[in-house]
């Protein structure tokens, strides 16, 4: 078809016949892209304006396939032959060498890059680390693709604002009840009980717990205890729990290990009616809107907050501002130009790789990126004189209340939220600043943030709390209360499983789910010591112990990698 039209094209170019513009657009007929997301809240078609924006620039619907619902989605995929167009991992080992070895993946070595200058910029490095795994792996050469949190400049964090890793309290709760102290994490009951006095209803009415979760994102430990850990530096390996800093490792099934602390805190929490009795059955949306209602006095991630924080809550200092143990030092990322390990691939069955790599080299630039990010140009967002983008007043509301504000037909209709990118995560880390510019991918160092959030709240918290800190990442580092996580670990790609420890997960992994969240309601300390010793003698019966000795000798290999990199 290629050569047809380069033929056709050339032959109206020797008669005049037509502009070279509009055959390279005809040429570009509507097409459907199935993309498997693994990282996905969401199945179905990409609506609302970022649908809209993909249909006039590229003339493409994508279609989200994975069915969140059915939990070995990515098995029925591979049984089937036929993954998606567009494919986005969790890993690079378990189901990407799945996907490899049953000939699903494209080898992009079969197309010319060169085109692609965005693409070719900012993640060459990413495309060159996921080629020397699989020749490694596989000993095949190729080119697969490339992997989310990429950094331009290596050693960047990953925060300049909120940090991930970052307990949100509220602020205004944390002043009515007194300013109390947080020395540790058993101190968390105490604490959180005087804040749920001081603020024990929302501004409808309604009752507000300190504390609530979801169980939609977990398929082994719980979540909503497992989180707490990052306070105290721990970054997820699996189901373990690794400080990069200290090298030092967490099996939650130890006696009083970190994880046993924090689920009896949760316990704790729960029993005196801290903790939303709701948290098992519900999933992130209804957590969402009921922290978009005020109805929890503290989250666990820095990037929610907005779902809550409004420049007229923080004029009277009402809102979430990071808070630390006393005796924590919470895990900060630091970022490589190879990127993380969640890779985005094509399928081998796609029809149009180069239609793929044409959005994905667009996501890569910074037009793309703001757009996929704030909604579209000159109606969210747009440059002002100087050169530098700031946000409209329609694109705070779009950011403020994601739910509640409508798009104008024009732009494809329904909610903000509605049309948000569905592919959920960072392919080029926003929070680093744009090559040559001042001015950074995320909003939140534009020079409009600051104005806008430089409110009554962030200088309360500023003074009061902080020592100065104007962020929760200054915090982080002027206080010196953070836990490094450098970037070659977040490049280490781990080693496949073997299958014995892929069959023990399977069997061991939903009893530590399960009795994780019965600890938490357990209505005594004593039936919570018998739940958690039924969880951890029928775990190791499934052969636990022998699947944790696999992986700490991994660990054990990413931190000689770190130590030979110091």
């Amino acid at each position: 078809m290629k050569k047809i039209c380069a033929l056709v094209l050339s032959l109206m170019l020797m008669l005049g016949a037509i502009p070279t513009f509009a055959v390279a657009e005809d040429y570009k007929e509507p097409i459907t892209l199935n993309v498997y997301n693994a990282l996905a809240n969401f199945s179905g078609v990409q609506a609302g304006w970022f649908a809209h924006e993909l249909k006039e620039r590229f003339n493409v619907t994508l279609n989200y396939v994975r069915d969140l619902s059915n939990q070995g989605g990515f098995n029925a995929a591979l049984s089937s032959e036929e993954i998606g167009d567009i494919i986005v991992l969790g890993d690079l080992d378990n189901e990407f060498l799945k996907g490899f070895d049953a000939d699903l993946l494209y080898d992009w070595s079969e197309v010319d890059l060169t085109p692609y200058t965005n693409l070719m910029a900012n993640t060459k490095d990413s495309m060159d680390n996921i080629s020397n795994y699989v020749k490694n792996v596989r000993d095949t050469e190729g080119v697969w693709g490339f992997s989310q949190n990429i950094a331009l400049v290596p050693g960047t964090w990953q925060e300049m604002q909120d940090p991930t890793y970052a307990m949100q309290i509220r602020f205004d709760a944390w002043e009515k009840a007194g300013k109390p102290a947080l020395n540790s994490l058993e101190d968390l009951p105490a604490f959180m009980k005087a804040l749920q006095d001081a603020v024990p209803t929302n501004e409808g009415g309604e009752k507000v717990y300190a504390y609530g979760g979801f169980s939609d994102w977990e398929d082994c430990v719980m979540k909503f205890t497992w989180d707490l850990m990052t306070y105290y530096g721990y970054k997820e390996w699996d189901f373990l729990g690794v400080n990069y800093a200290t090298q030092q490792v967490v099996n939650p099934l130890d006696d009083n290990s970190l994880y046993y602390r924090a689920l009896k805190v949760n316990n704790q929490l729960y029993r005196a009616g801290l903790f939303d009795p709701e948290s098992v059955s519900q999933n992130f949306d209804t957590y969402s809107q009921k922290l978009s209602n005020g109805r929890y006095l503290m989250t666990l991630w820095g990037w929610i907050i907005n779902n809550f924080n409004t420049a007229e809550r923080a004029a009277d200092n009402i809102g979430y501002t990071t808070f630390v143990f006393g005796d924590g030092a919470p895990a900060m990322d630091t970022l490589s130009t190879t990127g993380g390990t969640w890779p985005y691939l094509i399928g081998a069955n796609c029809q149009y790789p180069e239609r793929v790599l044409e959005i994905f080299d667009w996501l890569c630039s910074e037009e793309g990126i703001l757009v996929s990010n704030y909604g579209p140009q000159g109606l969210c967002w747009d440059y002002n004189a100087e050169g530098i983008p700031e946000m409209t007043e329609f694109g705070w509301k779009c950011q403020e209340d994601r739910k509640a504000t409508e798009m104008p037909a024009e732009y494809g209709g329904g909610t903000y939220e509605d049309g948000e990118n569905k592919f959920n995560n960072q392919i080029i880390l926003l929070e680093q600043n744009v090559p040559g510019k001042t001015y950074t991918f995320s909003y939140k160092g534009w020079p409009c943030y600051i104005d806008r959030y430089a409110t009554n709240l962030s200088k309360a918290w500023t003074t009061e709390y902080a020592n100065g800190a104007a962020n929760g990442a200054q915090l982080y580092r002027e206080s010196g209360k953070v836990s490094i996580v450098p970037y070659v670990a977040n490049s280490y790609v781990k080693t496949e499983a073997s299958e014995e420890s892929k069959s023990a997960r399977g069997l061991f992994a939903p009893v530590m789910k399960q009795y994780s969240w019965k600890c938490v309601y357990a209505e005594s300390d004593e039936e919570f010591e018998q739940l958690w010793n039924e969880m951890v003698t029928t775990c190791k019966s499934y052969g636990y112990d022998a699947v944790v000795a696999e992986k700490m000798v991994d660990i054990q290999k990413c931190f000689d990698l770190i130590n030979a990199t110091k």
